[in-house]
């Protein structure tokens, strides 16, 4: 859904998608259930951090449908169990959670899925922030909903995390030969190293689906990082207490309100023109952790 605020703005809500509590984490994994269905797996081992949206969709989806779930999880333990969010969404389902320190996710996470083959299950890795060509493939076919409401902006600004939602944007744009400019704001990595993962998933998917047409130049700004992942500035911190006044969204410090503070900044330092769109990828549950 589109929530025009006027003539040269909007925001994509991808929120409101009606899966697993939202956000494009939801909409990635609704993408998977038929390949996890046809193969038969009935357990998922995946990793993130504590207030993981990625791992709350996961943990939501498994007890919905009836699948064994391990999460490796990185962060604070005692954070965990205490906190709102995303991490009390996961507390409130049937959930393994093994918690590991950031240089032994792969460890873990092969580990569990030894464990899962040894008692006979058949698990499904599932490589962290739902990083899938099935679940990307999601934000190809999404490009039909901005055609549906006839609006094709010039523009769109989306958090740069993974690069999955970014790459399959492009893809998806490259498919319908749309001209629209997409924006990484980096919510974590460098430029180089986002730009380079979101131009060989474009690669990927492009031959998986069989794209012929140029994909659109690969930007991603990571001038805005204030440190690092899960850090921010005073302005952030502004931007992200009053969004629901000021936007009607939920921003948090993490994700999407870095994004929107890295999006003003882009606006203003390029003097940027035409019809734009924020991508809003989800942010409650972070925001209400806080």
């Amino acid at each position: 859904m589109i929530q025009k605020i006027h003539s040269e703005f909007a925001i994509f809500r991808d929120d409101n998608y009606p899966f697993l509590a939202g956000g494009n984490k939801a909409r990635k994994m609704m993408a998977l259930h038929k390949t996890i269905e046809d193969n038969k797996y009935n357990a998922i081992v995946t990793t993130g951090g504590i207030q993981s949206n990625h791992c709350r969709v996961t943990a939501l989806y498994c007890h919905k449908y009836n699948l064994d779930c391990t999460l490796v999880l990185h962060g604070d333990e005692e954070a965990f169990l205490t906190e709102s969010g995303n991490a009390k969404i996961i507390r409130n389902t049937s959930t393994n959670i093994i918690f590991s320190e950031p240089d032994e996710i792969s460890f873990n996470m092969d580990s569990a899925i030894d464990s899962y083959k040894t008692r006979g299950f058949n698990p499904f890795y599932l490589y962290g922030g739902g990083h899938t060509l099935e679940g990307t493939k999601a934000y190809i076919d999404v490009i039909e909903e901005l055609l549906d409401e006839d609006y094709v902006p010039d523009y769109i600004f989306i958090a740069n995390g993974t690069g999955s939602t970014h790459a399959g944007l492009l893809c998806g744009l490259a498919k319908f030969k749309l001209k629209t400019k997409v924006i990484g704001i980096s919510v974590g990595r460098t430029k180089s190293r986002a730009e380079q993962v979101v131009e060989s998933f474009c690669v990927e998917l492009c031959e998986k689906y069989n794209i012929t047409n140029k994909i659109g130049k690969i930007e991603v700004n990571d001038t805005f990082l204030c440190g690092g992942y899960g850090k921010y500035n005073d302005e952030i911190d502004t931007i992200s207490k009053y969004s629901l006044s000021d936007h009607n969204i939920f921003l948090d410090t993490t994700y999407t309100g870095k994004t929107f503070y890295g999006m003003k900044k882009y606006i203003e330092q390029n003097a940027i023109k035409g019809k734009i769109l924020f991508w809003y990828t989800g942010g409650i549950y972070n925001y209400l952790a806080r």
